[in-house]
This record gives C-alpha cells, sequence and structure tokens, in this order.
C-alpha cells in the first residue's frame, strides 16, 4: 500500500461530500474498530490507528489518559435507514429498457425488475452501495470529547509524538453502517457503470432499498465489502479533528501571524493537491489549548478543533 491509496481516498471523501452523512470512506473500516467514542489516526497510507475507545476506562487508565469527567450520551442506535444507491453530485443516472429473457448486462440476471447506467460528462464520479439496513449510531454533544483532549493534549504528545504531529487526530462522533457495499469511483468519461437490482422504487435513480443489486461483470474497479458475524463496514462518519501545530511561544516579541488553514472535507488535508471550492468560506478551527514543546523551550503546540458532524439522517 502506498500513499497514492491515501490520496484516493481523500478524492473519494470530497466527491461524495454532497451527502449530509458525515465523511465518505473509500475503504470502509470495521464499526468494532471505528465506533463512536474512539480517538485515532489516518496515517500516511490512510490506514486507521487507533490511540483509545474513550468509554473504556481501565484501557485509558493503562495508557496514562484520563477518564472523560463529563457524561456521554449517546443517541438511540437507529436500524430503520434504508438507502438507494448514493452517488456523487456529476454522476448521471439513466434507466436502461429491459427485454424480455435477455440478460441486460454480464453478471446482472434476467430476473432483475430494474438495470441503471451510472456516468459522468466530466470530473469524477463515484457511487455506493449498500444493503439494509444502515446503522447510525452517534453521540448528542462534542463538549465532553474537546473538554477531555484539553486535559489529555500533553499526554498524547508525550506518549506519541511523531504520530500527532504528522497526523490529525480524530474523535469518532456518529457512523453509518452496512453488513455490505461496494463502492466504484471513475475518471473514465462516458462509460457507464451497471448495477441491476431486484426491486424498484419512485422516479430515474431512486432505486429502493433492497438486500440484492447486482454488478455488471464487465465493468472495472468495484471494491466489496462484507463484514462478519455481528460486525459492520462504516462508509460514512462525522468525528472531531485536532490538529497539533507547532509555533514559536507568544511573546511580546515573538507573535508571528498564523496563516489561516486550507481545510478539506476528509480525513485529513492534503496540502496544495486540494483546492478549495471557489468563493468557499471555511470556518476558522477552534484553539483547545497551547502545550509547551518540551524539545524547544521556545516553541510550543497549539492545538485546534474542527467538527465535521453528519446531519440527521431521518428525512433522507
Amino acid at each position: 500500500m502506498s500513499n497514492s491509496q491515501w490520496k484516493l481516498d481523500q478524492k473519494y471523501a470530497k466527491t461524495m461530500e454532497n451527502h449530509p452523512f458525515g465523511i465518505a470512506l473509500y475503504r470502509p473500516p470495521s464499526l468494532s474498530i471505528f465506533k463512536p467514542g474512539i480517538i485515532g489516526y489516518f496515517d500516511a497510507f490512510g490506514s486507521w490507528n487507533i490511540i483509545a475507545d474513550l468509554e473504556d476506562h481501565e484501557e485509558l487508565l493503562r495508557k496514562g489518559l484520563s477518564s472523560v469527567e463529563d457524561e456521554l450520551v449517546k443517541a438511540p442506535r437507529d436500524n430503520r435507514i434504508k438507502w438507494g444507491p448514493k452517488v456523487s453530485s456529476n454522476t448521471k443516472t439513466t434507466k436502461i429498457e429491459l427485454s424480455a429473457g435477455i440478460d441486460p448486462a454480464p453478471g446482472i440476471p434476467v430476473t432483475a425488475s430494474a438495470v441503471y447506467s451510472y456516468h459522468i460528462d466530466s470530473d469524477v464520479g463515484a457511487i455506493l452501495l449498500t444493503t439494509p439496513p444502515i446503522t447510525h449510531e452517534r453521540y448528542y454533544h462534542t463538549t465532553p470529547f474537546k473538554t477531555w483532549m484539553k486535559k489529555n493534549a500533553l499526554v498524547i504528545l508525550e506518549q506519541w509524538p511523531d504520530d500527532v504531529k504528522n497526523n490529525s487526530l480524530w474523535v469518532i462522533t456518529s457512523t453509518f453502517s452496512t453488513k455490505k457495499c461496494a463502492i466504484n469511483m471513475w475518471t473514465t468519461r462516458g462509460r457507464g457503470y451497471k448495477v441491476g437490482f431486484s426491486a424498484e422504487a419512485m422516479g430515474l435513480g431512486q432505486v429502493g432499498p433492497s438486500a440484492n443489486w447486482y454488478r455488471s461483470s464487465t465493468d472495472e474497479g468495484w471494491g466489496e465489502y462484507t463484514s462478519e458475524d455481528d460486525d459492520r463496514s462504516v462508509v460514512f462518519f462525522g468525528g472531531l479533528k485536532f490538529n497539533y501545530t507547532q509555533r514559536f511561544r507568544k511573546t511580546p516579541s515573538l507573535t508571528p501571524e498564523k496563516p489561516a488553514k486550507t481545510t478539506f472535507r476528509g480525513p485529513v488535508e492534503w496540502a496544495a493537491d486540494l483546492e478549495e471550492d471557489e468563493g468557499e468560506q471555511q470556518a476558522e478551527p477552534e484553539v483547545i489549548i497551547t502545550i509547551p514543546d518540551s524539545e524547544n523551550e521556545d516553541m510550543e503546540f497549539e492545538v485546534d478543533c474542527e467538527e465535521y458532524l453528519a446531519e440527521d439522517a431521518e428525512s433522507y
């Protein structure tokens, strides 16, 4: 695996940001290691690394971290959500007319009641297929996590110095997960990626939720993820992103201006490779705490927080 895979992860997250469920994950992690309440980071290869589960008091104690003092209140788990295909904003959908007794495409059976072709005319296209039900888990409030981070920021820097200096820390606050999903992202213009469904609902592209969807066996680029036992794959998440920024200590003689950050609605920033949308206003990160740099008395670290929170999914 290389950081080229990480760039694909970020491109997919950016391409699918038209959905209100949080950040889309190109390689869905298991809910068992990526559930609300876990703090960790994506490394340079895009792999998820756990630091601790904030609801596991014994683990926090073993790692020299304090427990969350404020009550963590979870919303009731929602297992009623059913989705049709989720596509990027520039992906176009065309319904294919079916002929009796003729397979619509290799790999799609003649018994499919609806077949759609997904294509783009420019930029990047993406599609996410899921099996119902979608499970939504989340916490009601973010303040307890920010308060905990403020109290533990120095310990985290001391125990995981290279990790937090080079990567953003994430506290997961919400997830959307499924037992099975398939994901594709492509840049080939005009080519249609065909998907068949066992049931159809209202209107073009509004395919009804069904456990049965069929991909054309001649279409490349699909990744399919199936979870075992009680585990699930996380396809969208929301969370708090914490960044450690090194700077000179603030003194009357040394007070450098901190440039505004370029933010990316994805796992972490990727410098100049990602451009802001024209005219889009970026909110300033919230500074949580400033802590000393133990290796350089003239320097310090500013720890700030950005929120990437999913909207409620009931109306979708």
